[in-house]
């Protein structure tokens, strides 16, 4: 499988602002959500990661096997999304020009990212990974996404018009960018050296950490041109988590009904979102709500 680009590797040089995570931000019980459950034909686990302007969703399906398909998700109905001879495909991301990106796991269990447009497969990989997962992309085709290095840490990269980008939040052991809007405004996740997990926010050259008032466990996975920001919370790194929306310094917690666990991974500039939640018998089922 050729690569698009001929790659470049450079490290952040930024100035970076830490700030100290938010504290008394006003906190609002669950706003009226319609929720759509989604299950892919055959499924025994569905997950919705990311829904563009087209109101077209991306993730991924488990089959009996618990092998993992991509799939796109239409008016017309679902469609599957296998990279060719991986044993393994999961989409993240898609853009407003329908360019999918996610990763897949190869013959020998090794896991790259790869983006799909106009029906061919790119290899996304930094220099030096040992393992990649792309994770968006915006529609001026900048990729955001997470690898693993040779010191066997996980470090942010940005992958823009073929010269990938590290990033490292501060006094992190772990950073996954996560999400890109049309602005490059991204958002993610680091883990810091107490193994307490915060989303943040990277406008620019400016990161700021915050927390999820109350929660243990943060992680901002997509931030719409509005400034929208969801993702998941906690009170332990194993879960169970809740959803979340996030505008300005509002937060509403986001929780299908009747469920266990719930977590939302994408939005679009409607405000529409999706993601997973499980029902209480286990099974994982995706959705979409607004």
């Amino acid at each position: 499988m050729s690569t698009r680009f001929t790659i470049k590797l450079l490290t952040v040089s930024l100035t970076l602002i830490l700030s100290a995570s938010l504290a008394a931000v006003p906190m609002h019980a669950q706003a009226n959500i319609t929720f759509k459950t989604i299950n892919a034909p055959g499924a025994t686990e569905t997950d919705c990661n990311a829904i563009n302007t087209s109101n077209v969703i991306v993730g991924f399906f488990l089959d009996s096997s618990g092998v993992g398909h991509g799939f796109s998700l239409t008016a017309g109905g679902f469609k599957k999304i296998d990279v060719p001879n991986a044993i393994d495909t999961r989409a993240y991301g898609i853009n407003d020009a329908g360019t999918i990106v996610g990763w897949y796991t190869d013959q020998l269990g090794v896991q790259h990212g790869f983006m799909l447009a106009a029906g061919k497969f790119t290899k996304i990989d930094p220099p030096g990974s040992t393992l990649t997962n792309a994770w968006s992309i915006n529609t001026a085709g900048v990729i955001v996404g997470t690898y693993v290095g040779t010191d066997g840490l996980f470090h942010g990269f940005v992958d823009n018009a073929g010269t990938y980008t590290t990033f490292d939040a501060p006094n992190a052991t772990t950073t996954e960018i996560l999400g890109v809007n049309n602005k490059n405004q991204m958002v993610g996740l680091t883990l810091d050296s107490a193994g307490l997990q915060h989303g943040f926010t990277l406008v620019g050259t400016k990161y700021t950490a915050f927390d999820y008032p109350g929660a243990s466990v943060t992680a901002a996975d997509r931030i719409n041109d509005n400034g929208l920001i969801v993702g998941l919370h906690g009170t332990s790194s194993a879960g169970p988590f809740s959803g979340y929306m996030r505008s300005g310094t509002t937060y509403t917690d986001v929780s299908a009904p009747n469920s266990t666990e719930t977590r939302v991974r994408g939005v679009n500039n409607a405000g529409v979102i999706v993601g997973r939640f499980t029902d209480a018998n286990g099974i994982i089922h995706g959705f979409q709500a607004k």
